[in-house]
Parts: C-alpha cells; structure tokens; sequence
C-alpha cells in the first residue's frame, strides 16, 4: 500500500474554493438523498427475496445459465460463485450482482427468461412482482457506469454516486486536500470542466478493461485522481512538503512535486496487474491521473501567466512551542514537567540530540524511574555524526549502566552499542557487551558482524593477538559468513 499526501497550502477563506465546497455538498446530498433512500428499500427488499421459497431456488439457477451462455469465461466464474453461494444459502451477494446486470434484468422483465409454461410461474410472477415494488426504481444502477450496457451520459452522472459512506468520505478528504488549490489557480470555470474531464476519462479507462462485465463502476475517484495529477504538474520541480505511506512506513519528506505523478501512476498499473479482480478500478484512478496530467500541461502552456501555483505556506513546526514551554519549566525549576515535555520532543524528533539530551538529563534524577529506561533508548537510537556525539553517547551509556537499578538491554540495543563501541575505540567495553549479547541470545544475526569490526579495531591498534582471538571465534561460530571471510583478510595482509 502506497500513499502521499501534501501538506503544503490551506484554503484563503477571503476567498472560499466555493466550486470544491459545492461539489462535496452535492456528493453527499446524493449519496445520503437517493442513494440511501434506494439502499435501504433494497435491503428491506432483499430481506423479503431471501425468505422466499421460490425467488433464489429458480433465478439463481438460470441466471447462472445465462451467464455461461455468453462464452465469456469471467462470466462463467461468476456463475459457479453463484450456484456455490446458492448451496450455502448466500442470498445477498448473487442478488445484488443479478440485480446489477441490466441485460439480464431487462430479459427478466420483457418474460424471455421464465414462461407461463414454466413449473411455478404463477407463484414465481406473484413474489417477483412483490419484490420489485418493495424494492422500487433503480436510482445508482441507472446512473453508474455499465460497461455491459454503456450509456455514455454516466462518464459524468457516475463521478456524482459513490458504493458507501466510506468511499464517499475518503474521496472528499482528497477533494478538499487537492481541490483548494487547484481551484485557486484555474479558476471555477476551468477547475469544474478540469474535475468533469478527469471523471470522464477515468471511467473510460475502468470501461476499458472491464468492457462487458455485469458490475457497475461509480465513485469520484477517476475525477479526483486528476486533480492529483494536476497538482504535480502544477508545482512541476519545486519543492513541497508531505506526508507518504508505504506500506507499514510512514514519514514527512520534502521533495519536488512532479516526482509524484509517475509515482502514482506506477502504483495503479502495479495494483492492476497485481489484483484485476479486487473490486477496486485501478483504471479508472490511473485515467484520471493521466487525463489530469495532460489538462493542467496544456493550460500551462498556454496560460503561463495564469497558472503560477500558491506559495506554499511554512510549515508550523510544534516543537518550537513545546520547546519553549519546556524551557520556561527549566527555567522556574519545575523539572518534572519539563522532564516529560521533552519527553514528547524527543518522541516528535528522536533524532534531535538537544531534545533527548535534555530528556536523559532530567530523568537520570531517577534512576529507577521508567524515564530513564526510555530516554537511554532515544539515546542508543541517535547517529553518531561527529566525535563528540560519540562520546556524548559512550558517556551516557556509562552513566546508564552505573545508576540505573537495573539497566536493561535488550539484545538489539546491545548489539548496537557494540557495534558502535568497536568502531569508534572502546574496545574493551565492546568486548564485554558482545560477550553479554551472546550469554543471551547466542544466535544474534549481529554477532559475526560485530566480530569484524572487533578485528579491524584491533589491528588499527596494533593488537594483532586480540585481532587474531576474534577470527578465532568467527571462525568457530560464524564459519562460512562473509565476516569469516573478511576477517581472514584482514589478517593475511
């Protein structure tokens, strides 16, 4: 999973995005109007199919049926997931899917799929006509796209409808995250057609490869996903602020917008080629990404003194308040209460040396306290850039290991501290941690390499026998490791 957001501008309220505001009030009006109307008539109406003793045990069947018969093999998949559901008494499922498909429902309707002849029609009419007035006019299914019955009015009507409150809220966070500022710079007229466009040729790019299939396609995400586009090209290779996922990963990086865009669209094709039957239309993002992307290129090309993105706005930094509360509290010695403030700045910053500093400084007051324990751990996490803050970091450790009742070290943080003290010349106290990470997890896949740094430390000093001792030990316990291999060079020249 991959995601970025910037976080680079807020709308000027002097003048409001009235067009990104109108947008948002017509997209829940219609999702919470008819849509919801529709929505819970059909469940009341599913409810009533689902207890029935003919509707399920006769249409399914020929639904399936009917499916085979257009030698369509994603079709014919489909018909074996719906006679599997039928066993199982999974009613909802196929209904909607059936209900979805207009040809079928048409054939339905225009009696070409049960006959009079037939065992049960009578019972058969009497219910189906009972469900359908429950159920009453289609509202989603006649303005969604339909790629096995096209009506092209929906490359526009399906940009307006959304599948739940979910999808509808997600979308409009990223209209709002994107539309701000994209209106600001076109215009409303331009900014308007830009977001109608992109829905279009969003859903052109779900039709096309989903051409023939019974599912609708709706959701303003194609739309949106141009004004994403939009915005890349907008700020072209200046640089901006924000915040992406991948993954577990998250983090806040400044870089030039533009670098975006192939970003984005990489992952679509990715999560299409990945998973073409996930429910979710890759295409119709990937569409709106290019379309967006070409339409913003044009209008910068030739309305150059009109299409100058906003300034980005500086980014507010919450340490620098924190900072100075904390300082305030140092200040009139309320040193637990500055203890815990810079607490929460080495938390937001933990590569800050000044904020976890000042952190280990205020909690080695108690030693036994669960402060100490943690604010060592922001030491042992910080990079030695510099001699000093090497030692600074050695001297911590000493300070923890000799007050604090009792130290603890997980095997990562010792292995940590070993590396690193063999690097940097405390050879005996890198030793002494090695041999305490191996008393406890002798399997540590850090081991080896800190055994070569043991061996090239100890021959930048001259002390060949201890060098020599520590290939010994590779030798012994890491035999056949590219450390093995290294130290043995090491010592051959």
């Amino acid at each position: 999973m991959f995601f970025a957001i910037p976080l680079n501008n807020k709308p000027d309220w002097r003048n409001p995005p009235l067009i990104t505001l109108l947008l948002v009030l017509i997209n829940f009006i219609v999702y919470f109007g008819p849509q919801r109307i529709e929505e819970n008539a059909w469940e009341k109406a599913a409810d009533f199919y689902a207890a029935s003793n003919i509707l399920p045990r006769i249409e399914f069947p020929r639904y399936a049926e009917y499916l085979r018969g257009s030698g369509n093999a994603e079709k014919a998949q489909i018909a074996d997931a719906i006679e599997r559901s039928l066993k199982n008494n999974e009613i909802y499922g196929p209904l909607r899917m059936m209900e979805h498909d207009r040809r079928f429902q048409q054939q339905l309707a225009a009696g070409n799929v049960f006959r009079p002849e037939d065992e049960n029609y009578g019972d058969w009419k009497n219910q189906r006509a009972q469900y359908e007035n429950i159920k009453g006019s289609p509202f989603t299914q006649r303005w969604a796209s339909d790629p096995s019955n096209w009506n092209p009015l929906t490359l526009i009507t399906s940009v307006f409808l959304h599948g739940s409150a979910a999808h509808l809220i997600g979308n409009m966070v990223f209209l709002c995250l994107f539309g701000f500022t994209i209106e600001q710079t076109l215009g409303a007229k331009r900014y308007l057609g830009l977001y109608l466009l992109a829905g279009a040729c969003g859903d052109f790019g779900d039709l096309v490869t989903r051409w023939g299939s019974p599912a609708i396609g709706l959701g303003a995400s194609g739309a949106i996903s141009g004004l994403m586009a939009a915005y890349a090209v907008l700020y072209g290779r200046q640089r901006i602020r924000f915040f992406y996922q991948l993954f577990f990963y998250f983090d806040y990086v400044k870089a030039p917008a533009i670098i975006l865009l192939p970003v984005w669209i990489a992952h679509e094709f990715l999560q299409q080629a990945l998973n073409p039957e996930g429910g979710v239309a890759y295409m119709a993002h990937a569409g709106g990404l290019l379309s967006g992307a070409a339409l913003m290129y044009l209008f910068k090309k030739y309305n150059p003194e009109n299409s100058i993105a906003p300034p980005p706005e500086p980014a507010e930094d919450p340490a620098v308040a924190l900072q100075q509360q904390g300082s305030a509290a140092l200040q009139a010695l309320k040193l637990d209460e500055a203890r815990d403030i810079f607490r929460k700045l080495a938390k937001m910053q933990p590569k800050n040396q000044e904020f976890v500093s000042t952190y280990f400084n205020l909690a080695k007051r108690a030693p036994a306290d669960e402060h100490f324990h943690r604010a060592f751990r922001y030491v042992v996490a910080l990079s030695a850039d510099t001699p000093e803050s090497s030692q600074w970091i050695y001297d911590c450790y000493k300070t923890y290991v000799s007050t604090a009742k009792p130290p603890r070290l997980s095997p990562n943080m010792i292995a940590k501290l070993a590396f690193r003290f063999s690097r940097e010349g405390h050879l005996q106290e890198a030793d002494r941690l090695y041999r305490m990470l191996i008393s406890r997890d002798g399997g540590h896949q850090e081991a080896p390499v800190i055994l070569l740094a043991l061996v090239s430390s100890s021959l930048k000093i001259g002390n060949r026998p201890k060098a020599l001792e520590y290939q010994q030990l590779l030798d012994l316990q890491h035999a056949g490791t590219s450390q093995a291999s290294m130290a043995a060079t090491l010592l051959r020249v």
